[in-house]
């Protein structure tokens, strides 16, 4: 619960970022914001002393306290690179989310610019990047590009592009570097070796002992991450790790219900819920009896999940905070430049539906 001063500095900070006090103005003398909040004279002077250290205001004796322009009077810029934004659903409610926080921090979000012409997905990556160099903004929000030949390589030539323009940077959702590697950089994220390991451990519960991880080709680390977290659930339960088969789906041709049984698995996790209506679609197509024959699960818990003609089972991430947390870590970031990096790890939750029930 906030303390009386810590209200009051709410108050009073929210009313200079909404424009009620401009720079230049006075605010109201320490006797009447007494009267206005109900509070003695320290308590007022010490919401005071915050709003003074953090450049906000200006106090001078005999002649009262002045706003000044600072953070709560100029918007900062945020961009955000999130190639596949648009395209991934995920990121959708997460962008929501980094919105209303914004909002709240008085933090103008800067959405991707579309290129003039269509484009690849590193070269609308590379696009975005100049122009928010062009445009000096304070901060980005930065997802790394995934399924791209040299991906590592790519992706840093982004953050050395930034770091060079001086512009602060939060990876969203997963690192550009194989793990254990970590880049210098803060990042905000689920823990995808849980969440692979839930999601399997739940299979086999259900009763699965051979499992499938079907994937697309060069896949990003969060999906490396499940991998692991699915391998360590198996061998946790007896079963040995190659009970765990990865399918990587090069071409159209290959994703056919008959390539998926091919694998004698009874077990099916996808990398996200994507793909995993995909291969919903085509197993029941063919007669496959779900989860009768194949136990299906996915990653993301996305807006469809639950409308599918068998309802997916899922591990829900959790955009409202994921978003909260990026926007508060690059606030937190350009405020600070100078703090080692960090790294923001949030629970998801598995959410059970009838694709891997016990018949």
């Amino acid at each position: 619960m906030a303390t009386k001063h810590q209200t009051i500095y709410t108050e009073i900070a929210g009313s200079i970022k909404n424009g009620t006090f401009k720079p230049g103005d006075m605010l109201p003398t320490e006797l009447e914001l007494c009267r206005q909040f109900n509070a003695s004279r320290p308590t007022i002077a010490k919401a005071m002393e915050r709003l003074v250290d953090e450049g906000a205001i200006e106090r001078t004796a005999g002649l009262g306290t002045t706003v000044l322009s600072s953070e709560l009077t100029e918007k900062k810029r945020i961009g955000l690179l999130i190639p596949r934004l648009g395209r991934t659903e995920i990121f959708e409610p997460i962008v929501r989310a980094m919105t209303e926080a914004c909002n709240l921090h008085a933090l103008e979000l800067i959405p991707p610019p579309i290129p003039p012409e269509s484009h690849s997905f590193e070269e609308s990556t590379e696009y975005i990047c100049s122009r928010f160099i062009q445009g000096k903004l304070d901060g980005v929000i930065f997802t790394p590009v995934e399924h791209i030949e040299n991906g590592v390589q790519f992706n840093l030539s982004i953050l050395d592009r930034l770091k060079a323009a001086e512009i602060p940077v939060v990876l969203l959702d997963r690192d550009v570097v194989k793990w254990p590697e970590q880049t210098a950089n803060d990042l905000v994220g689920i823990d995808n070796i849980e969440a692979g390991f839930v999601v399997a451990q739940h299979l086999i519960q259900q009763g699965c002992s051979k499992l499938i991880f079907l994937t697309r080709p060069k896949p990003a680390t969060t999906v490396r991450l499940r991998i692991m977290g699915c391998r360590e659930a198996l061998l946790n339960a007896g079963h040995p790790a190659e009970a765990l088969q990865i399918v990587k789906i090069n071409t159209q041709t290959e994703f056919t219900a008959k390539h998926l049984l091919s694998h004698d698995a009874d077990g099916l996790i996808c990398a996200n819920d994507s793909t995993a209506a995909q291969a919903l679609r085509l197993l029941v197509d063919a007669g496959v009896s779900i989860p009768g024959t194949m136990r299906v699960a996915g990653f993301d818990d996305v807006k469809y999940a639950s409308l599918l003609s068998v309802p997916l089972t899922t591990y829900r991430q959790p955009c409202k905070e994921i978003g909260t947390a990026a926007v508060d870590a690059i606030l937190h970031r350009i405020r600070h430049p100078e703090t080692a990096p960090h790294r923001t790890t949030l629970q998801g939750q598995l959410i059970i539906r009838e694709s891997t029930q016990r018949v």
